[in-house]
């Protein structure tokens, strides 16, 4: 509710009537951030995260941002193989700070991947 208030907008993927994928995206000014990401575990590598992906993405022409886990390896390589870049962490945390509401520990364990697009970093 606290993500929704803050300007969240969820999109999902449903197969037989249920949820099977959802993902959020967040308009921050001058940057738009995908925000929880999720894909049931059994529905996972069927193409369902990058369709959202493409969804989201499409919906801003601003540059993209992805915060996650560093220890989520698996998530991590799903940006990349989808055009992301792993920023320096020095750059992360000062994204982090400024686009999400997180506390200091979770971004002292977060790492930022920025997308790329139309030839040139966006």
């Amino acid at each position: 509710h606290g993500e929704i208030a803050d300007g969240v907008v969820f999109w999902g993927v449903e197969r037989d009537t249920k949820l099977k994928a959802v993902m959020g995206f967040q308009d921050k000014r001058e940057v738009a951030l995908i925000r929880h990401a999720y894909v049931i575990p059994e529905m996972q590598r069927q193409g369902l995260g990058t369709r959202l992906l493409r969804h989201v993405e499409s919906l801003s022409d601003k540059p993209v941002l992805v915060g996650t886990w560093s220890d989520a390896p698996w998530a991590i390589s799903f940006y990349e193989k989808n055009g992301y870049t792993l920023l320096p962490s020095k750059e992360a945390s000062e994204l982090l700070g400024r686009y999400w509401s997180i506390p200091a520990r979770q971004v002292e364990t977060s790492v930022v991947l920025r997308r790329r697009a139309h030839g040139r970093w966006k």
